[in-house]
């Protein structure tokens, strides 16, 4: 079946679902809750899970103080998978259950990819009406090589196990593919055209040619002579 294409003026903003508040205060008491954790580390004298829980708590902090324009159920996930990353580091979740890393390397780039692919949307980088079909081959595409790039890093200070490392890759790979799909979804509830600088460039453009086009001035007539 021939997949359907998005049309961008289809839906207002905001959308009640995925723009609703609960999301935007949720995300906020996340956000809130991570900074007294790390408080507590810092209180404690953990310094070396603080500076672990202080690199997850800088691009949470950013995300939130920032005009990027996602929508606020988008945040509110966004932050939940910042809290539970940056828990598992700090409190060795990782070590103490043995299916915690598994589970982060599929939420991780489905939350991700989710939030890549639609800013990718908004800036125009992508088709004004991606193809669902091909808009989530792009991010299953780029989440398996982000996923290939962060085993490569982990062989430099972790022993190398290929059955680890091939669940890993395709729990990557099947995170980004979801959250390829997430993203479509969010772009068809909000609705909007893309905002990017190439979308107003051509808009620009556009406006620009019709008023260079001559309009066409009307031939005089003239009347037939008079027959003799």
């Amino acid at each position: 079946m021939t997949a359907a294409i998005l049309h961008a003026s289809t839906r207002p903003l905001p959308n009640r679902i995925i723009d609703a508040r609960v999301w935007l205060t949720l995300a906020r008491a996340g956000t809130v809750v991570f900074a007294a954790g790390l408080a507590t580390l810092l209180l404690l004298h953990r310094w070396d899970e603080a500076k672990i829980a202080a690199a997850f708590f800088a691009p949470l902090a950013a995300l939130m103080v920032a005009r990027h324009g996602l929508p606020s159920l988008l945040v509110a996930v966004i932050v939940g998978c910042f809290l539970i990353s940056g828990a598992g580091w700090a409190w060795d979740w990782y070590g103490l259950f043995w299916w915690f890393d598994v589970v982060l390397h599929f939420v991780n780039p489905l939350v991700m990819m989710a939030g890549s692919m639609f800013m990718l949307w908004k800036a125009d980088l992508l088709a004004h009406a991606p193809r669902k079909g091909r808009f989530v081959l792009w991010s299953t595409a780029i989440g398996f090589a982000l996923g290939v790039g962060w085993e490569v890093i982990e062989w430099t200070y972790l022993p190398f196990e290929w059955p680890d490392t091939i669940l890993d890759v395709v729990m990557d790979t099947a995170g980004a593919a979801l959250g390829g799909s997430f993203a479509i979804w969010l772009i068809e509830q909000r609705g909007l055209a893309p905002a990017g600088h190439r979308h107003e460039h051509l808009l620009r453009l556009g406006a620009w040619a019709r008023h260079r086009v001559p309009r066409p001035v009307p031939a005089p007539i003239r009347a037939a002579p008079p027959r003799r």
